[in-house]
């Protein structure tokens, strides 16, 4: 039929194809032609239908929709009238035809019963489509649809679009697309308007339209959308687009599109630009140019443009390598990432703030400004994100002037401090003083911006502080520095040390209680080589004073008492220092560290019950292989001499030496345990809060717990959540969306909220993916003000010390925020410069 359907062979064979189309009269047509790209044309036949379109001229159709099969859509043209009549015959006759051909844009052309092979084309249709509306034929009594009825504001001022809602512009009527795809018509009188008919009445919309959104079986519904379309997409993936290079055209565009990749590179390796000479005609033959112009130079040999701009510039001329344009040009690149990252931030509503201070190489008090967010991505996956943003310079570190020079910073990024959700600072009393600190003032202004301290430095203090309130675990440190600072402190002995050892010997550090962990295990796991290395340093000549000190060392190595600190030790800080590195990670989030920290709550408690002992015997076997005595010096007690009058002697405690060393051990545990149940308070009630939300205890708990839990939260957060809206979300929630995925009743808090953002539920579920965005945006660490300070000292050196703030900061951010700028246009850059400097040279 299709090949008889040719114009000429319509003409050459009328009589056939009159018969052809008698036999196959099924009242079926569409806007959209929908041909399978493979379909096989002799086996189409009996499923095809000729819709008249002009004189002489037909549409054909195929009936038949695969389920996995890819469709192609062509523009029907017909008269309104043939094409809307067509279509209720369609409905009328869906029940007999099991797959038609509808129209997968207008709800309004779609049967009254969709079958599984319809709803399988619709949905599959459907993914990533836009609707764009046209509502200028909707009147309806003197009212017409407005665009703000497809959009959603939540409590926190949010606007959310309703991807769910529809207009058809054949019914004139709005529709609930998950709700038209799966409801069944058995009794209409129970079924929304927007899942049957199509709601017609304007006036009602805003109240028909909440009601229906927030019913129960309409958050089913999408449900089942949302899974059916996850099916199809695993079955057959989703194209995407990809960009089209950018052309460079004309002279100077060529030339300065070359000098900003050459700023660009440099910016982001954190190099110095600049030399002593910035005259363009000694490169090449002067090695103090500096990297920008021998970059310049080197590129020149493969960029002819480049080349010749060289070659024809003359003293006075426009060259574009002068300090100036680097500047211009870093300034336009660093606002194009800056802006970015802001953009993000104000789109994702609420953010933390992560501040911190430290010198820099002129003496100046730095101050950097991190930001945490939580974002959907363009993959729509959920995305927790930690973005520098500046160094400010301080002048007064007290809480009083930090917070005034955090608020202006706030207020300049145009960020609210309304929704500020968190802060995290170090543990120092001018930013975490529960009184005159930088976070009392903040949540005296906010009191939802959470304060959570630095858990990575609240760790390191806890073994700082414990190390120091017991005088025998300070000794013992200070004889690991001393062992260190013995060796390295001269070359001859450095060298006859690593001959002997194949990991070198570490210092420790009281900020960073990891280099504890190094240098405990390096010499713990090494002590008999470090014995080798005396006996080999005994052989030369030495000075008296080295020989003093080695003979002391050794003295103190030799002794039980320090084999079994070196051992529980080791035990100890291993445990700790595993935890350390998890909580320095910048996309952690509150449950997961709260897991680990009880985790190693539990390690050191079963340390102290049984692996004490353990740790004894190892110290024991350990030190009979070297040769030492396995026994504490015993400790002669002094009596106490009676005064006049006295009759009593004093009675003695008779506790050994070695039980005075596991007394003094779990001692040392204790105040570590006790320690990090103070110091961890505060994550532990942010945690406390949110914890009804967890997955394995919303599929868990009773639906009256939930609902308990809910209204507290709401309670707390009354600007963001919807109270009523919540708690039904929250009984939907439990009862379809753990039947989309079973694996979610294992998930974390992350993992939960990406599969909302994946699988657009958040417009059905908008109070849960708030309430999971806003703890998901509460900081764990400041660690990556720390990482921004390791950029800090590589761009502020001491042959750049009087680099200008404004510059350092464009450098600081093109550096460690890269990723973005790998992302910048150079031709948006180049436009911005031209329009900047009002430049004669048309680029």
């Amino acid at each position: 039929m299709l090949f008889i359907n040719d114009d000429k062979l319509q003409d050459t064979l009328p009589n056939l194809w009159v018969a052809l189309r008698t036999l196959m009269e099924i009242p079926v047509t569409t806007a959209n032609e929908v041909i399978p790209s493979n379909s096989d044309t002799s086996s189409s036949i009996s499923n095809t239908i000729i819709i008249p379109k002009e004189k002489n001229k037909h549409k054909v159709i195929s009936t038949e929709i695969a389920h996995n099969k890819l469709f192609e859509t062509k523009t029907v043209s017909t008269s309104d009238e043939d094409y809307y009549s067509a279509i209720d015959r369609n409905r009328t006759n869906c029940d007999k035809v099991d797959t038609i051909n509808i129209h997968f844009t207008d709800l309004g052309t779609w049967p009254l019963n969709i079958t599984d092979t319809q709803r399988t084309y619709l949905v599959k249709m459907r993914y990533n489509y836009s609707e764009i509306h046209d509502f200028s034929n909707s009147g309806r009594d003197g009212r017409n649809v407005k665009s703000d009825w497809f959009y959603k504001i939540l409590m926190n001022g949010k606007k959310i679009k309703r991807t769910w809602l529809s207009y058809s512009s054949y019914k004139n009527a709005l529709f609930c697309v998950p709700c038209k795809l799966f409801t069944k018509i058995e009794n209409s009188s129970n079924i929304s308007q927007l899942a049957y008919t199509g709601l017609t009445n304007w006036k009602k919309v805003t109240e028909k339209i909440p009601l229906h959104e927030n019913s129960p079986i309409h958050k089913k519904n999408v449900c089942s959308w949302t899974s059916l379309e996850m099916a199809l997409n695993h079955c057959e993936g989703i194209d995407t687009e990809l960009q089209n290079s950018i052309r460079k055209e004309g002279h100077w565009k060529s030339v300065l599109l070359a000098i900003i990749d050459i700023i660009m590179h440099l910016a982001m390796d954190g190099s110095a630009f600049r030399g002593s000479n910035e005259i363009i005609s000694s490169v090449g033959t002067s090695n103090r140019s500096g990297k920008f112009l021998n970059l310049v130079n080197l590129v020149s040999h493969y960029h002819e443009p480049l080349s010749k701009h060289i070659e024809r510039h003359k003293k006075g001329g426009l060259s574009y390598f002068s300090h100036g344009i680097q500047d211009e040009f870093l300034e336009i690149m660093a606002k194009r990432v800056k802006d970015e990252i802001l953009s993000k931030i104000i789109e994702a509503k609420y953010y933390s703030i992560l501040f911190d201070c430290t010198p820099d190489i002129a003496h100046q008090e730095q101050m950097t400004q991190v930001i945490r967010y939580v974002i959907q991505n363009n993959q729509n996956e959920c995305e927790i994100i930690e973005s520098f943003l500046k160094f400010v310079r301080v002048y007064n570190k007290t809480g009083e002037s930090l917070t005034e020079d955090i608020l202006d910073c706030l207020t300049k990024d145009n960020l609210r401090i309304s929704d500020c959700r968190g802060q995290s600072f170090d543990n120092g009393s001018n930013m975490s003083g529960k009184i005159k600190g930088v976070q009392a003032r903040i949540i005296e202004m906010n009191k939802l911006a959470r304060f959570i301290p630095c858990s990575a430095h609240s760790l390191n203090l806890i073994g700082v502080n414990c190390a120091k309130s017991i005088p025998k675990v300070e000794t013992f440190f200070g004889i690991v520095q001393k062992l260190f600072n013995f060796f390295s402190s001269s070359t001859q002995r450095w060298d006859i040390l690593m001959n002997n050892l194949k990991l070198s010997l570490k210092g420790y550090s009281t900020t960073r209680w990891s280099a504890k962990h190094r240098a405990i295990k390096s010499l713990n796991t090494q002590l008999d080589m470090v014995f080798k290395s005396f006996d080999v340093l005994k052989q030369e000549k030495l000075s008296e004073e080295t020989k003093f000190d080695a003979d002391n060392l050794i003295r103190s190595l030799k002794s039980f008492s320090f084999i079994c600190m070196l051992t529980v030790w080791e035990k100890i800080l291993s445990a700790i220092d595993r935890i350390n590195i998890i909580l320095q990670k910048p996309k952690l989030t509150i449950d997961v560290a709260v897991k680990h920290l009880q985790s190693l709550l539990k390690i050191l408690e079963n340390f102290r019950e049984q692996g004490i002992n353990e740790a004894f015997l190892d110290s024991k076997n350990k030190a009979e292989v070297l040769g030492i005595e396995t026994e504490f010096p015993k400790v002669r007690l002094r009596k106490k001499k009676l005064l006049p009058g006295e009759i009593a002697e004093d009675e003695f405690c008779n506790i050994s030496e070695e039980n005075k060393f596991l007394i003094m051990i779990k001692n040392v545990i204790d105040n570590i345990l006790i320690g990090l149940r103070q110091r961890f308070k505060s994550m532990e009630n942010i945690a406390q809060d949110f914890s009804f939300l967890d997955p394995t205890i919303i599929y868990s708990w009773p639906m009256e717990n939930l609902k308990r839990a809910g209204v507290d939260l709401c309670n707390k957060y009354e600007n963001d959540l919807n109270k009523i809206e919540f708690i039904s979300e929250l009984e939907s929630f439990k009862e379809h969306v753990y039947n989309i995925d079973d694996d979610l009743k294992r998930a974390t808090f992350f993992e939960m909220l990406n599969f909302i953002y994946k699988n657009k539920l958040q417009d059905a579920y908008p109070n849960i993916s708030v309430a999971y965005q806003i703890y998901l945006t509460m900081p764990v660490t400041s660690a990556s003000c720390e990482r921004s300070f390791s950029k800090l000292k590589l761009i502020k050196t001491y042959l750049r010390s009087t680099t200008e703030q404004a510059r350092l900061n464009n450098l600081s951010i093109l550096s460690i925020e890269n990723k973005i700028a790998r992302q910048i246009n150079y031709e948006d850059i180049l436009n911005d410069f031209a329009a900047k400097k009002a430049r004669k040279v048309n680029f």
